[in-house]
Formats: structure tokens, sequence, C-alpha cells
């Protein structure tokens, strides 16, 4: 079973003014790089918050990972990292909630990865600094570069062990692997018959020649969560999202009006109301714009 823990604390510090809420995922969304938000981006969603809207960023990067794009955010909004593995009241860090997935979790895992020629990492929550496990072992040589350069870019350290153990790992928010599409894919089909897992196949974003698989708790995406942040929060009366990728057609599908980037798979695209345009920074300004237009 899945571990879910909440707060007992109200949370009144986001605006009671509520027109709505806008959730976006950060990369490829409302930025292409790494460690930053455009500036016209985050002086637009200043101003929607200052007018009564709630913003919720979520997004499959890990809580500190995300923060070096997100440091010009100074105003409230809420973050849903790792997939929406667990809910943070910004900028003061409050936990609203976790989703986390017991240790029991990671033999059905391995079973999954059964024939697979290189491993997966787990991931452990903000609680503990986003440390990462991995048996170096389990990786071919070849695969090496891509895992280094995946560690510098996204500044996480990976901590090698030689078996994964329940003392090491009693609960964890984030599974993922690296490979092929189809390989990766194979994993996820795997996974979601046992009924306990969410996945979802992305394109790694900084290097399109592989796949990312990611892998929470069967109540952690970013769509579930953001309906756990409705139900403590209160959701008013329009809920715009806007995504690029997998993981976020669970968001977009909570939404009213629905945005997906022209970079995103046609089965994304094929459920927004509006295309964003990807090749500059006001063309999801310009998509939100229309939006709350639209939801007048």
């Amino acid at each position: 079973m899945g571990i879910a823990f909440f707060t007992t604390s109200p949370y009144t510090d986001l605006r009671m003014d509520n027109k709505g809420w806008i959730a976006l995922d950060i990369d490829g969304t409302i930025t292409r790089e790494k460690y930053s938000i455009p500036k016209e981006v985050t002086t637009f969603l200043r101003k929607c918050e200052q007018e009564g809207w709630r913003i919720a960023i979520a997004t499959g990067r890990s809580f500190h990972f995300a923060l070096l794009a997100l440091s010009e955010f100074e105003f409230p909004f809420v973050l849903l990292p790792q997939n929406g593995s667990m809910a943070l009241v910004m900028p003061e860090r409050r936990v609203l909630f976790r989703r986390y997935l017991a240790w029991d979790a990671l033999a059905l895992i391995e079973e999954a990865f059964e024939g697979v020629k290189n491993d997966f990492v787990v991931y452990m929550g903000w609680e503990k600094k986003d440390q990462c496990y991995f048996r170096p072992h389990r990786f071919s040589k070849a695969f090496w570069p891509y895992l280094q350069a995946w560690q510098v870019r996204q500044r996480e350290e990976w901590q090698p062990v030689e078996e994964f153990t329940e003392a090491l790992i009693p609960a964890f928010p984030l599974v993922k692997s690296f490979g092929s599409f189809e390989e990766m894919g194979w994993v996820a089909k795997r996974l979601k018959k046992m009924g306990r897992f969410q996945t979802a196949v992305l394109r790694d974003p900084f290097d399109e020649s592989h796949a990312v698989l990611l892998i929470t708790d069967i109540h952690a995406s970013k769509g579930l969560s953001l309906e756990e942040v409705f139900r403590l929060k209160g959701r008013g009366a329009l809920v715009i999202a806007a995504g690029d990728d997998d993981n976020d057609v669970s968001l977009l599908r909570v939404a009213d009006i629905k945005i997906a980037m022209s970079h995103s798979p046609d089965f994304l695209k094929n459920i927004a109301d509006f295309i964003a345009l990807s090749t500059k920074p006001r063309g999801i300004i310009e998509a939100i714009s229309k939006a709350i237009e639209h939801g007048k």
C-alpha cells in the first residue's frame, strides 16, 4: 500500500479572493531552460496571482531542482514536485500532504524490470534533501556517460549502494529509469497491470534521444494531487492547466480549460482547448490570457 501523509493545519496563507487556479508544468511549458524561468513569464504569473488567481506548479522535477528554476517566484504558489508525490505551500515550504510508496513496492518494481538491461534510481523526498540511491553495478558501462550528464544537469548527488534495504528506504516518492521509448513503455505497461503505480514515459527535455520513466504511487499524479489541493484549499470558479508531455495528461484532465504546447505529442494536443507556441516565452502567456478571457 502507498503511504499518504497529511497535515492538520488549515493553511490560510493563500489568497481568499480565489478566481480559480492556473496549474503549469515547468520544462517545455513555462521554460526551455534548466535553471530559470523567463522574466516576462514570472512577471505575468505574479500579476495573475495579485489579481486573485492561485498558481500551482506541477513538475516531475525534485523539489530542489524545481527551486533552481523558480528562484524568482516570491509570490504565493503551490508546488507539486516529483509528479505530484507531495504538495507544498510556497514560498514558506509548508507541506500540505505527501503520497509516497512504501518499501514493499520496490519488490514489484524489481519484477517489472526483469529483463531490462539497465536499473532504476530511487528518489527520496524533500525532507531527505532529494537524496537518490542507485546500484552502479546494474547499469551498463555504455550508459554511464548519460547517467553522469543527468546528475550534473539536475544537480543531483546519487548515493551508490550494493542493494536497496528497508532501513535505507522505508518509503519513497519516486522512481526514475532511463532508456529507449520502447523499453520504458514496456516496463510502464507491466507496472500498470499491477494496479499499484502511476507511470509516465517522457522524452528527456534536455536529451531527446532518451526516454525517462517516472513511477509513483497509484494516488500520486499531477492531476490527482491537484484535486487534493482543491479539496484542501478550494477550487474556485475556473481551472486552467498547461503542459507538454505524458505526465501532464492528468493535469489537463482536471482543468476546465486545457493548454498544450505546440511541441507536445498529439495525444496531449488532441485534448487541449488551446495550443501555445513553444518558440517564445510569450507563447504560454498568450495562451493563458486567451484562456482567462474565454472563461469569463
